[in-house]
C-alpha cells in the first residue's frame, strides 16, 4: 500500500499562473498502452487509496484510451456505473473501440465534456480520478469545481500527475504544473482535506475529501 506523505495539512502559498494547456495528440494513443508504463504507473497501486463505499457511481476525467480506466472499472464493477469521461471525441473513439473489444461491460458509460463542464447532477458521484491530465488543464480552477460539485458529501477526488522535475519518461518540464499548483487549485474549488502519497516514481498523487 502507497505510503501517505503526512497527515492532512493546511494550504500550501500561492503559486502565480494556472498549468500550460498541451492537450495528448490522440494520433499518438499507442504510447500509452506501452508496456514499460506499468513498470512507473501501475494501475492497481491506485486501489488501496480508494475510500470504502459500498454503493455509488465514480468517473475518470479524461479518461483517454482507457489505460486507468479500465482496471478501474473493473476493480469498482461491484459498486455502480463507472464514467469515461473526455474532452477529445477523437480520443472518445478510441476509448469507445477499446471497450467493445472487452465486451462492453455493463457498467461503464462514455460522456464528453466541455473545457471547463462535467455533464453531472450534483452530489452524484462517489469517487473522481484524474491521470496525466491536470497540466493539460486551460480552465483547471473551473473543472475542480465541477468537481467539486459532482462529488457526493463524502466524495473523493485523485489525481496524478508528472512531478514537475525531469524525469526519465513524460513530459518537457516547463509543461507540467507542481503538485503545489494542483493543491491551491483544490482549495480554491472547496476542498479542505488534501494530501499526497508517494505511489508512483515519476508522478505525485493527490487525495482531496469533500468532507
Amino acid at each position: 500500500m502507497a505510503k501517505s506523505m503526512g497527515i492532512f495539512f493546511q494550504p500550501p502559498p500561492k503559486l502565480p499562473g494556472d498549468p500550460l494547456p498541451h492537450l495528448f495528440d490522440h494520433h499518438h494513443v499507442s504510447k500509452l498502452h506501452d508496456p514499460e508504463r506499468k513498470k512507473f504507473q501501475d494501475p492497481t497501486l491506485l486501489f488501496p487509496l480508494i475510500r470504502p463505499f459500498e454503493k455509488g457511481e465514480s468517473a475518470e476525467i479524461g479518461a483517454g484510451s482507457g489505460y486507468v480506466f479500465f482496471p478501474m472499472a473493473d476493480y469498482l464493477s461491484a459498486r455502480g456505473t463507472c464514467y469515461a469521461i473526455d474532452l477529445q471525441p477523437e480520443m472518445m473513439e478510441h476509448f469507445k473501440s477499446e471497450l467493445s473489444a472487452r465486451g462492453g461491460p455493463k457498467n461503464i458509460k462514455t460522456l464528453l465534456s466541455g473545457k471547463d463542464s462535467i455533464l453531472l447532477k450534483d452530489g452524484s458521484l462517489e469517487l473522481v480520478w484524474m491521470v496525466n491530465v491536470f497540466h493539460e488543464l486551460t480552465h483547471p480552477r473551473e473543472i475542480f469545481s465541477e468537481i467539486f460539485r459532482v462529488l457526493s458529501p463524502s466524495g473523493q477526488c485523485l489525481v496524478v500527475d508528472w512531478k514537475k522535475e525531469e524525469t526519465p519518461k513524460g513530459p518537457p518540464v516547463s509543461e507540467r504544473a507542481s503538485d503545489l499548483d494542483l493543491y491551491e487549485v483544490l482549495i480554491e474549488a472547496g476542498f479542505s482535506k488534501i494530501r499526497s502519497f508517494d505511489t508512483y516514481p515519476y508522478h505525485y498523487v493527490v487525495e482531496a475529501l469533500k468532507a
